[in-house]
């Protein structure tokens, strides 16, 4: 498995054999700045350019947000 992300806000899992896309996970309003994936619990957390961190199930349909954090937008 190849994991991206792109500027739409969109993370993409393609097949290495052959470069097939597999899913995409969507839910940023803006360009995901980071990603990593947490092989022990099968999810994906990511960080945007939205002030939002992701947490998506790889053990289900791209259709759900499992949870959605806001960050703060002031850094102290």
């Amino acid at each position: 498995m190849f994991y991206a992300s792109s500027t739409t806000g969109d993370i993409m899992i393609f097949d290495v054999r052959n470069g097939n896309k597999i899913r995409t996970y969507r839910g940023h309003a803006a360009p995901i700045n980071d990603f990593i994936e947490v092989v022990q619990h099968k999810v994906i957390v990511t960080a945007g350019d939205d002030f939002v961190c992701n947490v998506y199930d790889l053990t289900k349909e791209p259709k759900k947000i499992e949870k959605k954090l806001e960050m703060n937008k002031e850094l102290s």
